[in-house]
Formats: structure tokens, C-alpha cells, sequence
């Protein structure tokens, strides 16, 4: 397949490196940290999960799949040890420490995905992702999965299942959910858990992609969602319309890594938005996930489409800010 666009010169609004379409995720690097701690103080906590480090990614999330997620014990108690191991960490740490497990999940392939892999990579930064369709295939505004992609995303339902007889932390009371407001997620996430979603996954606007020009990633409006995902919970505040995308500005990774850590504190903080829960899923996107990682401090993980990371993180309270 072939287009008339030739990319003639480097687009200002081009992501560099591109990783918000790309299927892999993009290169093996990561986003320096770009600001500031504010509430918490977040740490990464290793010897539980393989792609927490030290060692960088080496295996794909097939091989993932195949080893409980991930888990670095592989006996037949390894969840029950896994949850033992983390409650011991919390009842042995401070009191205003905290202590939780993140499963970072990234959508699975969607048409903007798929398009990318027909026109390139380069074409696609410069000039394709701020159109809504070429003719042929229709990525904006907010493209659903493909197959494939709802196929990734049962693949982590039918790995749940397995590991749920051995004590995963996956029933309401251990875990909460947390989902973009963007289409492709809220699809991943119930394909992702099916019946295995007991509780009401939250929308937060924090959890969405990349804000601006790319038009994948401009939301539709509440009441679609609402219509689309009865069973989801929106965040107060939330507006009826996309007042976060913009055509012609593309946001930073250090805006992205605020709201990321704005998130974060959300869930960790004493307010309303407090997570009691010790297990969190949350569903989102490539290039919001990348800059996560980096606030949390984690080496560097590029996420393909449908890809799952888990990684247990230390809050330690900024003194002199409130919090402590």
C-alpha cells in the first residue's frame, strides 16, 4: 500500500521518540525525571517481578504470560508469598509508609496501531497522526481495538484465570481498578478481566494518552462513555467534552509526568481519592505509562500493545510539604 504524503521536513508536534502508536512501545529508553516530588516520595521495590529490574527488558510479554505475570518465584504458593512478602514490608515499615502493587496495563492494538504499521513509522509522525483516516482506515477520533488487539487483551483474562486458583490478588477486596477515559482502554479492561472485574473501575482524565494534535488520542464526550461503559465510575469534575486536546499543541513529558505523579498522590494521599486498597490495575496508554514508570522511579519498560507490567512501590511522605 502506498500514500501521496512524502514527509518533506521534521514536524515540531512529531513525538520524539515516537511511542504513543508504535506497537513495541518504542526503543528500550525511558524519560529523564522532569520534576520535582510533591506529596510522596515513590520507590520501586525488586526481587518480586522480573521486569522491575536490575536486569533490562529481555523477554517479551508472551514469555511473561507464560511465568505468572512476571513473578520471580515460580512455586505453587508463589501469589500467597507474593502477598505475605508485601504485607510483612507494610507492617514492618513506618506509618506513614506505603506500600502497593501496580498492574500497568497498556491497551491492546488499536486501528491507530494497525495504521501505523501500513503507512511507517515516519509518514505517521509527520503528517498521518493529525489526520482522522486516509480513505482506507479510520483512527480518530478515539479508535476502538482491532481484533488483535481484544485478542491481546483476552490473553490477560485467560492468564488471570489461571493464576486466580493460586491466590492471585484479584478479588474486590484486595484490588481496585483504574481505566483512561479513551475508548481502547475501557475495551482492554474488560477484556482484559471479563468476569474476573468484581468492583467498578474508576475514570480518571490522568490516565489518559499524550494530550493534543494526534487525533487518536482526542476523547469522546462523558455521555458516550457513559453510554459505552455503564459499569465504570467517572471522577468528579470531569467534562462533558474534550477540553484537554488541542490541535496544534502536543504535550511535554514533563506535563505528562505531573499529572502522572498528581495521580499518584491522589491514590496514596489522605483525601477522597485514597486507595485502601494494596493491589491497583490501571489501563492506559504508551506513552502516559512510560512517564509513570519514570516517576516511580523503574527502569525504563517499553509496553507493546496488550503488554501488562506489575511493580510494587514504596510511598515515603516529603517531609515539610503537608503530608507528613
Amino acid at each position: 500500500m502506498t500514500y501521496d504524503f512524502v514527509p518533506s521536513g521534521h514536524n515540531p508536534l512529531a513525538d520524539d521518540p515516537p511511542v504513543a502508536a508504535v506497537e513495541s512501545g518504542g526503543p528500550n529508553e525511558g524519560p529523564r525525571v522532569l520534576i520535582e516530588p510533591k506529596q510522596f516520595q515513590y520507590e520501586v521495590v525488586q526481587g518480586f517481578f522480573r521486569q522491575n529490574g536490575p536486569k533490562p527488558k529481555t523477554h517479551d510479554f508472551e514469555y511473561m504470560l507464560k511465568h505468572s505475570f512476571g513473578l520471580i518465584d515460580e512455586t505453587p504458593e508463589r501469589w500467597e508469598n507474593l502477598k505475605r512478602d508485601v504485607a510483612k514490608l507494610q507492617a514492618e515499615a513506618p506509618a506513614d509508609v506505603q506500600y502497593k502493587v501496580f498492574f500497568l496495563g497498556r491497551h491492546g492494538e488499536g486501528w491507530h496501531n494497525y495504521a501505523v504499521t501500513q503507512i511507517g513509522i515516519e509518514p505517521w509522525e509527520e503528517y498521518w497522526a493529525f489526520q482522522y483516516g486516509n480513505g482506507t482506515l479510520t483512527w480518530g477520533p478515539d479508535p476502538e481495538l482491532t481484533k488483535t488487539g481484544v485478542a491481546q487483551a483476552q490473553a490477560i483474562q485467560a492468564c488471570w484465570k489461571e493464576q486466580a486458583p493460586l491466590g492471585a490478588p484479584i478479588r474486590k477486596d484486595q484490588i481496585r481498578w483504574y481505566v483512561s477515559p479513551l475508548t481502547r482502554t475501557g475495551q482492554t479492561m474488560q477484556e482484559s478481566w471479563g468476569e474476573l472485574l468484581t468492583g467498578v473501575p474508576e475514570v480518571w482524565e490522568d490516565w489518559r494518552e499524550v494530550y493534543g494534535s494526534h487525533t487518536c488520542d482526542q476523547r469522546r464526550t462523558k455521555s458516550y462513555i457513559e453510554e459505552r461503559f455503564p459499569s465504570f465510575k467517572i471522577e468528579k469534575g470531569f467534562a462533558e467534552e474534550d477540553e484537554l486536546w488541542k490541535p496544534d499543541i502536543r504535550e511535554t513529558d514533563e506535563h505528562m509526568q505531573i499529572r502522572g505523579q498528581r495521580a499518584l498522590d491522589r491514590l496514596f494521599g489522605s483525601g477522597p481519592d485514597h486507595a485502601d486498597e494494596t493491589y491497583i490495575s490501571i489501563t492506559a496508554h504508551s506513552g502516559n505509562l512510560r512517564n509513570l514508570l519514570a516517576v516511580l522511579g523503574h527502569q525504563p519498560y517499553p509496553l507493546a500493545t496488550g503488554e501488562m507490567i506489575p511493580v510494587v512501590v514504596r510511598a515515603t511522605p516529603v517531609r515539610g510539604n503537608g503530608v507528613a
